[in-house]
């Protein structure tokens, strides 16, 4: 499935679990992943409110290979594995 959105996008070495590919994965249950209760969370750079869902039934996120999202949230000190993609394929 999300192979197939990266090949539209053009978007190189993403979207597959293969060797040399980047390896950014989401674990979840699907018999419990839904929205958690809406809260209004103050943590924007100007100290301004935001709605927020937490996630329920996720279990991780890795991003390029580095576990950023466990049950409880963001891993605070996971590092910056990710890298904001600005080249596409023509």
């Amino acid at each position: 499935m999300t192979s197939t959105v990266a090949d539209a996008y053009r978007i190189k070495d993403r979207g597959r679990i293969a060797p040399g590919a980047w390896a950014d994965l989401m674990l979840f249950d699907p018999a419990t992943v839904a929205r958690g209760p809406k809260r209004r969370v103050n943590d924007l750079p100007t100290g301004a409110a935001r709605l927020d869902t937490p996630a329920v039934g996720l279990h991780g996120v890795w991003v390029n290979g580095a576990r950023a999202v466990d049950q409880r949230g963001v891993i605070a000190d996971c590092g910056r594995p990710g890298r904001v993609l600005r080249e596409f394929a023509s």
